[in-house]
């Protein structure tokens, strides 16, 4: 009977199985350190409290994984020191409402003015829509947008506009084309020019109304939502881990949303497209002051129904 001989591993496909190995470990380590670092600052910006409340208006849950279409309010709130320490609630002085929805690519989204009349839900009350942050936190502030424009909210994500700048900063900065001639905090921005703005360009950037060429609250607007999209935009596409622990240490210091941990990979997977295609709505109105005295944004009927038309038939409502 013929023995048969093992065929010896040439010594350099040895080497190279070794470096796959090692190679493979190395990944799975950092995997794993990531996973777990990204883990322990979601616990940090997570709110457990809603993290299961599904929409009154919605029929069904929508999910990430499923690639629903969803919508989410992102709220920059004024959460700054002397707020703090005088005991005043928290104002939503920016608010965006985003549609995303990956059967069509398409995304949407909106800015509501801080001073637009609304009812407060679960107060009862006609007031300015930034003060239901203030009483109810996210919550309110959700359900009040909700009625506002009569769409189900899917999730929220609030920004304490005090940590702004550091959050540019830790991303590495933002590209952003602007649309307007002005000048704002020694800064020149000229329209069809693309800037890579730190923290501190970018505040002003999106800060500015009054200047000469701005374009008041709808330039402000606009102007947030680039900046708005250009920060998601560099969150998603983040491909190293060299400076993985400031961002996230940023990030758990200065956000909080309701966004499911288990399921941020399914948005970064499934929503990049609908979040590169964005379409940038206008709220078109008035400012009047009413007779409480306050000053008022009040939208007009046709513009409103426009936007929340299109909002609607981007979540697959209409």
């Amino acid at each position: 009977m013929k023995r048969t001989e093992k065929r010896r591993m040439h010594p350099v496909l040895k080497v190279l199985i070794a470096v796959i190995l090692i190679s493979v470990i190395v990944f799975a380590g950092i995997a794993a350190y990531v996973y777990f670092q990204l883990k322990g600052a979601a616990n940090q910006v997570f709110d457990d409290e809603f993290s299961s409340s599904t929409s009154e208006l919605r029929e069904t849950e929508v999910s990430f994984r499923n690639q629903d279409p969803i919508s989410v309010a992102l709220f920059g709130t004024d959460d700054d020191e002397l707020r703090n320490e005088s005991g005043m609630g928290q104002r939503s002085d920016t608010i965006m409402v985003v549609t995303l929805n990956p059967n069509t690519d398409e995304g949407k989204i909106v800015s509501i003015p801080r001073d637009t009349q609304t009812e407060i839900a679960g107060r009862g009350t006609v007031e300015k829509i930034n003060h239901a942050y203030a009483y109810g936190g996210p919550e309110m502030a959700v359900d009040t947008v909700e009625n506002f424009l009569d769409m189900p909210i899917d999730h929220f994500v609030s920004i304490n506009m005090d940590g702004f700048t550091t959050i540019i900063d830790a991303i590495g900065g933002v590209t952003v084309t602007s649309q307007d001639t002005f000048q704002q905090s020694g800064y020149q921005f000229t329209a069809g020019e693309t800037y890579e703005m730190d923290g501190d360009m970018a505040l002003a950037f999106s800060r500015s109304r009054k200047s000469e060429g701005a374009g008041g609250d709808s330039g402000r607007q606009m102007r947030q939502q680039l900046i708005a999209q250009s920060i998601a935009q560099e969150i998603l596409s983040v491909q190293t881990i060299t400076n993985f622990n400031s961002i996230l240490d940023v990030l758990s210091n200065n956000v909080r949303t309701d966004v499911p941990f288990g399921e941020l990979n399914a948005l970064r997977s499934n929503y990049q497209e609908p979040a590169r295609n964005i379409e940038r709505l206008t709220l078109e109105g008035t400012d009047q002051r009413l007779d409480d005295g306050l000053w008022y944004f009040l939208p007009n009927d046709e513009s409103y129904n426009q936007v929340r038309n299109e909002m609607r038939q981007n979540l697959e409502l209409e």
